[in-house]
């Protein structure tokens, strides 16, 4: 079989005596619809190709003399195997800079408004001791970078982006969304063996055992560089499974059935860049000594650019298995059947993610007006990777060995009380127990309380800056504080600490009730009610100390002027090797560890139902249930090295503050230069930290300090579920709604308030409405047209059915993210301006959903005014009389969140969907019948891109909306039609 097309074989037996078989072929034809995303750019419909082939074969397995009908032992077999390919179309929009971008010339670079975007050399400005600026940075002349001012490697690695092919599209800044590829698609290969044996001992015991097995290749690229060095895209990405089972079922009395079952189960998942490995990244020109240095395989490196596609991917290969003992005895006593049994699991978790070896970054900062300022006018990130301007790290990885194990016994009874009642009645106890690292190359909690063993090293530095006079007089208990400070990581199985993240909870005791009553005839209450008990997101896999990062140190007074060509010697130190526990306290001091909180207990929720089942008619059935649940102790993250309430209140200009106070923005003397367990980090070498690291409570950390496993977070849902159902001997109808209301509490907005984020979970989906309609059309063998045919008239018009599916969440998509730097000033869903109406054209080029009018505090300054942006979409310039058309404020730094996380007003794009087939079944002997039929996916070709959120980024034209030519493939695909036939015999 060649071409596009499905093709499907199944052998199957007719009973336990016979040996049967089916062949079934589906091709699937260039029917389908263009994508949406080439329609938008009037390109022609790529090549879509789908096959897939199958067949089984099963029955009894008989021996002369030993395997017969007659003998109480009988064994039975099955096989199948499945194959599976297909090229789905995914046209790529990806940004790379223009032609003469690459040599320098910036002269024609705008925003997505049309303004002008200017570079600024960032070595021109000058500052004084405190940070503040005493010159501003000037523009390169003519926004041209000269040429010998572009560094070799950054040339280098330029010349393995691929070039645009076409003009920046309107509202997109000029070098982006440039280069498209129509024709791209993603590839998927898939195949699916299992295998199974039965026996049958006698006539009370049933043993079986199965394989299966499956792997799926795809292969994707992110950045249209398809298959060569520089790809940044699953290519390929595996994943593998193979499980075996052994059941034995046993009837030991008519009233008792014994089951106990053994299982394996191994999970390979692979990803990696295949077009990078082996890649010589020295040819870049990067220093061999270096690359001498770093544990392997570097790949390609990793390289991001602001505004740009990444180059490079790393390696992930990730292996599970899980072993599995499962028991249980069912005993029937009267009315009543009781189910005890025991269930334990063993998982081993492998990692051996290498992360990024190797990463750079080339960030606008370096290149814009101002150092701190960000600005849709000024900087650009390739312009700053050009200048050899960049960030990065070198990973060195831990590959762990973790081990869970899972236990609970539970007991259930059904129980029938009476005619009408009945009671489902059970209890499950949950021992989950936490992972621990093989070799306890983990971390334990955070010690706030021990001595940091660099107080004593951090004093001589202090001693210093305290006899030149050096040290600000209102931070001189802060820094004297220093020779004795606390505050550390631990470690597991270090001085008493344990081997896992948190103790064993023991109180995983799950109640499950339900009943159904007869109220009357046709009438019938059901409810019931239950916990569940759920693991902790892997946010407990802490190893700070086993793998390291070292950050490239590209400044050395805070950002403010950049290490001249970093990038060709950008480890002059060498890079940080894993130091393991033997550090102490002073692990991964100047840098950020995140920890895990040992008072952590598992999630659980309460689920919960009542509703009425009543019969309308002898055909059809009306459902109305209350359905809800709460979820309690959801684990989250939050800071824990922070300022206080008064120093932050000092800084923000929102409380009467002002960055440019001593204890905030201001730079300060660094106290941990030169010590040696600095090393690698921006602390070893700068002359001067930010303020406000001195007032948190751990400054010798440069972070704050996540604090994971808190169990702060809760979600409640409450829905109303109709559902009704009406079979007829034609036509079968299934309607469901759902009126729902879903709110999440994670995270904060305030922290040192302790003021906790409330909104809509992400999937919150206020209505979905449902249908499914199967109709067999009343023509032919027992119909009432053309029941009395013959022959060939007889099989034409016979067996035709109609199947129709559809999906519409009339009331919305999901909830859309909000900005968390920005005040709503009055409603944007509501309040027209900035080229948005106050009614969304859904079906528009850019698709905008609320106002993005936005005024900017300066964060240096204070003054309230109109972003560039929002000049350039017509938002004006006068904003004093209530805000004129303005419905956002640009908070400045230090300034808590104002909105939650998602709003419920403003959803994206709902999801319309019709699946549709036409399926014809006819006998064609008395042992051989056919089936042909079309099916459509997507049938009204509806275009949806509800998983494409809305740009939250408040310094862009595109904020509030999103462009469907551009979004993901991921979201739906367009009409997609088949073709099949299948034959049993």
């Amino acid at each position: 079989h060649t071409g596009s097309g499905i093709m499907n074989v199944v052998l199957k037996s007719g009973g336990s005596q016979h040996h049967g078989s089916a062949y079934e072929y589906m091709r699937r034809q260039q029917l389908d619809a263009n994508t949406f995303q080439n329609n938008a750019t009037g390109t022609k419909k790529p090549i879509h190709y789908l096959d897939q082939y199958g067949f089984e074969v099963d029955g009894p397995i008989k021996i002369p003399h030993l395997l017969t009908d007659n003998s109480p032992i009988k064994l039975f077999y099955m096989g199948a195997f499945e194959n599976y390919r297909e090229g789905t179309p995914n046209p790529l929009n990806v940004s790379w800079p223009t032609t003469e971008m690459r040599t320098g010339d910036f002269s024609k670079l705008v925003n997505s408004t049309g303004q002008p975007i200017t570079i600024y050399d960032p070595f021109t400005a000058t500052y004084d001791n405190s940070g503040n600026i005493l010159t501003n940075r000037q523009p390169f002349p003519g926004n041209v970078i000269p040429a010998n001012r572009i560094n070799p490697i950054a040339a280098n690695v330029t010349k393995y982006m691929p070039l645009p092919n076409r003009a920046s599209p309107p509202g997109f800044r000029y070098g982006t969304s440039d280069l498209l590829l129509p024709d791209y698609f993603d590839k998927d290969k898939f195949y699916n063996l299992q295998l199974k044996f039965d026996i049958n001992l006698g006539s009370r015991n049933r043993v079986f055992m199965r394989h299966a097995s499956n792997d799926r290749t795809e292969d994707r690229s992110s950045n249209g560089i398809d298959n060569k060095p520089g790809t940044d895209g699953q290519q390929p990405f595996q994943r593998i499974n193979d499980a075996y089972v052994l059941d034995f079922v046993s009837t030991i009395s008519p009233t008792v059935v014994f089951d106990i079952r053994g299982s394996y189960n191994r999970f390979i998942e692979k990803g990696y860049g295949a077009a990078n490995a082996g890649f010589d990244v020295s040819s870049f020109g990067l220093p061999k000594a270096l690359l001498a240095t770093l544990p392997s395989p570097v790949y390609f490196g990793r390289w991001n650019f602001d505004n740009y596609q990444s180059m490079g991917r790393s390696q992930s290969n990730n292996y599970t298995n899980t072993y599995e003992l499962q028991t249980s005895v069912t005993k029937v006593m009267g009315s009543h059947t009781i189910k005890a049994g025991f269930d334990i699991r063993q998982i081993n978790y492998e990692l051996q993610n290498t992360g990024d070896i190797l990463s750079f970054s080339g960030n606008t900062n370096w290149t814009q007006a101002v150092y701190n300022v960000s600005s849709q006018n000024s900087g650009d990130g390739y312009a700053s990777f050009l200048l050899g301007i960049v960030g990065g790290s070198s990973n060195y990885p831990l590959f762990p060995w973790w081990k869970q194990i899972y236990a609970a016994p539970y007991i259930q009874d059904d129980w029938k009380v009476n005619r009408r009642l009945t009671l489902n009645l059970g209890l499950r106890w949950d021992f989950n127990t936490p992972a621990h690292e093989k070799w306890n190359r983990q971390n334990g909690p955070f010690d706030p309380t021990v001595a940091n063993p660099v107080g004593s090293s951090v004093a001589s530095v202090v001693s210093g800056l305290q006899s030149s006079g050096q040290i600000p007089a209102y931070l001189a208990s802060q820094y004297a504080n220093l020779a004795n400070m606390k505050g550390g990581i631990t470690f597991a199985g270090v001085n008493g600490i344990g081997g896992t993240p948190f103790p064993l909870y023991k109180k995983a005791i799950g109640p499950r009730v339900g009943f159904a009553y007869e109220l009357r005839d046709k009438l019938v209450l059901r409810g019931g009610f239950g916990e569940y008990f759920s693991n902790p997101t892997n946010d407990w896999f802490q190893t700070n100390g086993f793998s390291t990062s070292t950050s490239l140190v590209n400044s050395n007074d805070g950002n403010r002027t950049p290490i001249a060509n970093i990038l060709s010697n950008p480890y002059p130190n060498g890079i940080l090797y894993p130091s393991g526990s033997s550090l102490g306290a002073a692990t991964f001091v100047g840098r950020n560890p995140s920890w895990f909180d040992p008072g952590f207990v598992l999630p659980s929720v309460w689920q919960f139902s009542m509703g009425f089942q009543y019969q309308l008619t002898k055909n059809s059935v009306l459902d109305a249930s209350y359905v809800g649940s709460r979820s309690y102790n959801l684990n989250m993250n939050a800071d824990y090295n922070y300022i206080s309430l008064a120093a932050r209140k000092n800084c923000d200009f929102l409380e009467g503050g002002n960055p440019n106070n001593p204890g905030c923005n201001p730079t300060v003397p660094n106290p941990f230069k030169g010590v040696a367990a600095f090393a690698g980090t921006g602390d070893y070498t700068a002359n001067t930290i930010a303020s406000n690291r001195m007032l948190t409570p751990f400054p010798q950390f440069n972070g704050n300090l996540a604090q994971y496993g808190r169990n702060d977070s809760f979600i409640k849902y409450n829905s109303l579920q109709i559902n009704y159902n009406v079979r007829m001997r034609n036509v079968t109808l299934l309607a469901n709604y759902t009126l729902s209301k879903q709110i999440e509490e994670w995270g904060f907005n305030d922290r040192q308030n302790n003021v906790y984020q409330q909104g809509p979970y992400y999937l919150d989906r206020p209505q979905i409405l449902k249908f499914t309609v199967v109709y067999s059309l009343p023509f032919g063998e027992g119909q009432k047209w053309g029941a009395g045919t013959h022959g060939l008239v007889k099989k034409l018009i016979s067996g035709w059915e109609y199947t129709n599916f559809f999906l519409d969440p009339f009331a919305g998509g999901y909830p859309a993210n909000l900005p968390g730097n920005a005040i709503m000033l009055k409603d944007p869903a509501k309040t027209p301006g900035g080229g948005y109406t106050g009614t969304v054209d859904w079906k528009a080029y850019q698709v905008r959903e609320w106002n993005p009018c936005v005024l900017k505090m300066d964060p240096n300054t204070g003054v309230v005014a109109p972003t560039a942006q929002s000049l350039g979409l017509g938002c004006g310039s006068d904003f004093s009389n209530n805000w004129g058309n303005y419905a956002w404020l640009e908070t400045p730094g230090y300034t808590p969140r104002f909105t939650p996380y998602r709003s419920g007003q403003i959803r994206v794009q709902h999801a319309f969907q019709m699946d549709m087939s036409v399926l014809k079944r006819t006998k064609i002997t008395e042992r051989v019948s056919a089936q042909f039929g079309f099916e459509a996916f997507n049938a009204l070709n509806h275009n949806y891109y509800g998983r494409d959120n809305l740009n939250t980024n408040v310094e862009t034209a595109a904020f509030g909306s999103v462009i469907p030519a551009t979004v993901s493939t991921q979201n739906i695909l367009p009409r997609q039609i088949q073709v099949r036939m299948k034959v049993t015999w």
